[in-house]
């Protein structure tokens, strides 16, 4: 075997990784001989002095630099002199996706090069974007923000932090969704966020039932950390430092000062990398996180011969009376094993003598919207009649009255034809 033979599979394991010094010794170490481990440093050292812009270089590159380098001509005496090649080992190929995901269509990403390629930035665009050199954890404010901050107020009085990224970031975010996330399938059980399904469809199949048990995962967005964003590329069959760019640009860390205010819902999760509620990846990547939740609930469900349906970050039950006692003691810690945490405040359970809802819908006999909401609108179309009210001269006001009215049509057609004939003699 010759020197650049046995280097190449060397050259494409090292392009595989995070392109830090550590992180390059680090994979060293774990691959070289016991009595060779001692050259893992100045080697890493060089390469990354070599190739200083935090992108993997492709492993042509990398196989140019390794032949000329002392410690590799130490390695390359130890396979000459001992016959071993596990110093050597054979790299993975760049891009492995798993069987069921083999027929996806996926884009074949074997390096950051390649990535850099497939979304049209140069490869200090993607190592900035990606925030590779990890600058927005180290500084009081992120590194080049790329993205707009808006609060929305919630209902229990704190406020909801949405991450809009700015044109350049979310054209990016929508070609990962495009072209990767939107090919791999979420769990059936899954209604959020999916083209073809919507909240009204999963209302209905909680419909007519004894019963009806739901739970809120907390802070569903921003608890979806790096760590895992990162693991969902590597199982699609990404190699670890494309991987990491993909979950970088899917991810986001608030600046310090944007998080002033107290009211502020999930503080110490915004603080670290998670996925940015407003990016257009961030619903298909916390459906795919989810998926494993899914999974055991939807089996629990079955086990119990009742119903399960999670949209976004609600998760409903339904069926006989029997299955309530089971669901308040499995699901917390099935959900707590899958890595989220669950807001005791918002476990509801209804029978039918109450009001059953579902993602805000009425599900008792069949799919309408709650009968409080009905009448205000009903209420706000009277007062409307009034020719002096400043409202009528408003376009957007009419407009999104308008949109609520088109809404109950699609929840109950019947129900609303009162409320546009009235709306239409405005």
């Amino acid at each position: 075997m010759r020197l650049i033979d046995a280097l190449r599979p060397f050259a494409a394991s090292l392009s595989q990784q995070a392109w830090t010094e550590t992180a390059i010794e680090r994979h060293l170490r774990a691959r070289l001989p016991a009595r060779l481990a001692r050259i893992a440093r100045p080697l890493a050292s060089a390469l990354v002095e070599r190739f200083p812009q935090a992108v993997s270089p492709d492993p042509p590159i990398i196989l140019t630099f390794l032949k000329d380098q002392p410690e590799t001509a130490r390695i390359w005496a130890f396979v000459r002199q001992t016959g071993a090649q596990a110093a050597f080992p054979l790299g993975q190929p760049g891009f492995a996706p798993a069987p069921p995901l083999a027929n996806l269509g996926l884009p074949s990403l074997g390096t950051t090069a390649e990535l850099a390629d497939w979304l049209a930035v140069t490869p200090d665009q993607l190592v900035r974007f990606a925030d590779l050199r990890g600058l927005s954890a180290t500084t009081a404010s992120p590194f080049a923000p790329h993205y707009r901050h808006h609060f929305v107020p919630k209902r229990d009085g704190t406020l909801r932090l949405i991450e809009e990224p700015k044109p350049f970031l979310k054209r990016l975010q929508r070609r990962i969704l495009s072209g990767i996330l939107d090919r791999v399938p979420p769990h059936d059980a899954a209604w959020g966020f999916r083209t073809g399904r919507s909240c009204i469809a999963a209302a209905a199949r909680h419909g007519g039932e004894e019963i009806v048990v739901g739970f809120d995962l907390a802070d569903f967005f921003p608890g979806i950390a790096f760590s895992r964003v990162h693991s969902l590329f590597r199982s699609v069959g990404y190699p670890a430092a494309v991987a990491r760019a993909l979950a970088g640009l899917c991810s986001a860390i608030v600046p310090h000062d944007a998080l002033s205010d107290p009211r502020i819902a999930a503080r110490e999760w915004l603080r670290h990398r998670h996925l940015p509620q407003g990016a257009p990846t961030s619903p298909a990547l916390a459906n795919l996180a989810a998926y494993r939740l899914d999974c055991r609930l939807a089996g629990l469900a079955r086990s119990l011969g009742a119903s399960f349906t999670r949209y976004a970050d609600d998760l409903t039950f339904s069926g006989d009376h029997r299955i309530a006692p089971i669901l308040t003691r499995a699901v917390p810690e099935i959900v707590r094993d899958a890595g989220f945490r669950l807001n005791p405040a918002k476990t509801r359970l209804a029978g039918r003598s109450q009001r059953q809802t579902v993602t805000g819908l009425v599900v008792n006999q069949h799919v309408n919207i709650p009968r409080p909401e009905y009448d205000r609108l009903k209420a706000t179309i009277h007062r409307l009649s009034d020719p002096d009210d400043p409202r009528r001269a408003d376009p957007a006001f009419l407009a999104s009255l308008s949109g609520r009215i088109a809404w109950v049509e699609q929840v109950g057609p019947g129900r609303s034809l009162r409320l546009r004939a009235a709306f239409d003699t405005l």
